[in-house]
């Protein structure tokens, strides 16, 4: 797979099939469409690209909390087969483009011949182009997504943040390409846990720890590639802390090796119970074992 730079546009050659997206999560409306493009690629033989958006657009888009990252998103677009990922950044002012100027500047200079995505897709200044705006004014062959409901409820990013606002992280799972996760550096804490017989690793917070209902989670913790069942405190520790930052720090089960500054991921698996202030050290001490009972129970 290949990452296209804007100036690459004028010498492309290629007939293509594209996408157009966000894909926050990659979840399974998403999924789809990264299917119907590999089987239409092989079929037609053109290459597949994902019109995507750089982190930094986050914010034009309402999101600030992302469910992953951009690294994580072209590690899943290879996975599907995409030739060629071309991502758009806040400053190549793609926003302020109307949809006709959008056209000219990226589909029509990737020889676009074919555009699937779901029945949300837009593009272009206030959103005006869509779905319905191809089908009037070009002659592209659109393939339209259906969109994918569960329970009645529609499949979208927006639906999985809510799920793990709630604490659903075990639904949103199901939905999602891969467990929710966060990989992140471990940091110096104030060693709390370790006094309490749980020594804990302390996450640096990035953007998508914002995502999780507080609280005491499951999961499974990712060190050097290996797998260490792990238990997760998201919260501001109200019975020991003085301030209320949030923290994410993880007991991590048969393991005690240094890994400050390093990099791990923590995969949530299930929600087990909320945060609480409890009345002191020792009534903390007494929860925290019977969570690690419970967590050895899984």
């Amino acid at each position: 797979m290949k990452i296209l730079d804007l100036q690459e546009l004028n010498n492309y050659q290629s007939n293509s099939i594209v996408t157009i997206g966000f894909f926050d999560g990659v979840h399974i409306a998403h999924q789809e469409i990264l299917k119907q493009i590999s089987l239409l690629k092989k079929s037609n033989n053109y290459q597949s690209v994902v019109i995507t958006f750089d982190d930094s657009v986050l914010k034009m888009f309402k999101m600030a909390n992302q469910i992953i990252d951009l690294k994580t998103k072209l590690k899943i677009f290879e996975e599907y087969g995409i030739d060629y990922v071309l991502i758009l950044k806040t400053e190549d002012n793609f926003m302020a483009l109307s949809a006709d100027d959008f056209i000219k500047s990226y589909l029509n200079k990737l020889n676009t011949k074919i555009i699937v995505g779901g029945t949300d897709l837009s593009f272009g200044k206030n959103r005006q182009g869509n779905i319905e705006y191809l089908k009037k004014y070009y002659n592209f062959d659109i393939v339209e997504i259906k969109d994918v409901y569960i329970d009645n409820n529609k499949v979208s990013s927006t639906y999985i943040r809510n799920l793990l606002l709630e604490g659903k992280v075990s639904e949103a799972n199901k939905f999602l390409y891969q467990k929710f996760e966060i990989d992140s550096k471990v940091v110096k804490g104030f060693h709390i846990g370790k006094q309490l017989g749980y020594k804990t690793a302390n996450l640096e917070i990035n953007n998508s720890c914002y995502l999780l209902k507080q609280g005491v989670y499951f999961g499974v913790a990712i060190v050097d590639k290996k797998e260490y069942k792990t238990m997760i405190n998201v919260g501001i520790n109200p019975t020991v802390s003085l301030n209320k930052k949030l923290k994410v720090e993880a007991f991590i089960v048969d393991f005690d090796e240094d890994i400050y500054d390093k990099k791990i991921k923590l995969v949530f698996i299930k929600y087990h119970r909320e945060e609480i202030k409890f009345e002191n050290k020792d009534k903390l001490k007494e929860q925290l074992n019977k969570d690690f009972k419970s967590l050895l129970n899984q």
